[in-house]
C-alpha cells in the first residue's frame, strides 16, 4: 500500500531520488512523460521489462532526456513508487474527510466493504502499482516509505471508525487499526498477484475476515 502524509499523525514521506528538479513547465512536462512512459511498461509487460532505453523508447525522448533528471533505473521507479504511494494517502485523507461528514451517514452503513472496494478500484486503476509492489521491487527507502504508508492509512482507517461512531478512540485502536489494514494490503496483493481486476473471493474472503474482526472489537 510523490506526496506527503495526509492523516494527522502520520510521519512525512521521504522524497523520490532525483539527478535535478524541474523548475519549469517544460522540464515538468518531461518528466511526466517519462514516468507515464514507465508506468505504461510496468502496467503491461512487468518490472524485469523496464529499462532505462525502453522508458525513453516508449516515451519518445532521447535516454540523455531521462539522464537529465534520474541517474538510474532506481530513481525512475522510486519516482513512480512515491506518486503512486501519494494517491493512496490522497485516497485515505478523501474517505476520511467523507466519514467525517455527518451528511454521509448512508454511505459508511458498511464501513469494511467501502473500504476494500475503494482500495481494490485504485488497485485496478494502478496496475503498475501492483507490478511494482507485487515483485518487491523496493530500495529501502522505498520499504520504509510503504510503511509510512500504511501507518497513514491506518490512522485515517481509526478516524473513520471513531467519526462513525463504530469504535471509541484509544491507543487499542491505533494497533487495532494497523493490524486491519496490514492484513487488507497483505490479501489485496494477494488478490491482486494472478488477476488483474483482483480475485472476487479472495476480496470476500478479507471483508468477511475485516467484519468479524470489527465485530470482535466491538463487543470487547
Amino acid at each position: 500500500m510523490v506526496g506527503a502524509a495526509v492523516t494527522r499523525g502520520a510521519v512525512p514521506q521521504e522524497r523520490a531520488r532525483v539527478r535535478r528538479e524541474p523548475r519549469q513547465a517544460r522540464s515538468r512536462a518531461r518528466v511526466a512523460q517519462i514516468l507515464a512512459a514507465a508506468d505504461g511498461i510496468l502496467s503491461r509487460e512487468g518490472f524485469e521489462a523496464l529499462t532505462v532505453r525502453r522508458i525513453a523508447q516508449e516515451a519518445a525522448v532521447p535516454v540523455g532526456s531521462i539522464y537529465q533528471f534520474f541517474p538510474d533505473k532506481a530513481a525512475v521507479v522510486d519516482a513512480l513508487a512515491h506518486g503512486y504511494i501519494g494517491e493512496f494517502d490522497a485516497a485515505i485523507a478523501h474517505l476520511v474527510e467523507g466519514a467525517e461528514d455527518p451528511v454521509d451517514g448512508r454511505a459508511w452503513a458498511d464501513p469494511v466493504g467501502r473500504l476494500v472496494d475503494e482500495f481494490a478500484n485504485l488497485y485496478r486503476s494502478r496496475p503498475g502499482y501492483v507490478a511494482l509492489w507485487s515483485g518487491r521491487h523496493l530500495s529501502p527507502e522505498l520499504a520504509r516509505a510503504d510503511d509510512t504508508n500504511n501507518l497513514a492509512i491506518a490512522a485515517g482507517v481509526r478516524r473513520i471508525l471513531v467519526a462513525r461512531g463504530i469504535l471509541h478512540d484509544g491507543p487499542d485502536l491505533e494497533r487495532n487499526a494497523q493490524v486491519a489494514v496490514r492484513v487488507a494490503d497483505s490479501l489485496l496483493q494477494f488478490a491482486f498477484a494472478g488477476a488483474a481486476d483482483g480475485d472476487e473471493l479472495v476480496l470476500q474472503e478479507l471483508k468477511t475476515l475485516l467484519r468479524l474482526y470489527l465485530t470482535d472489537l466491538a463487543a470487547r
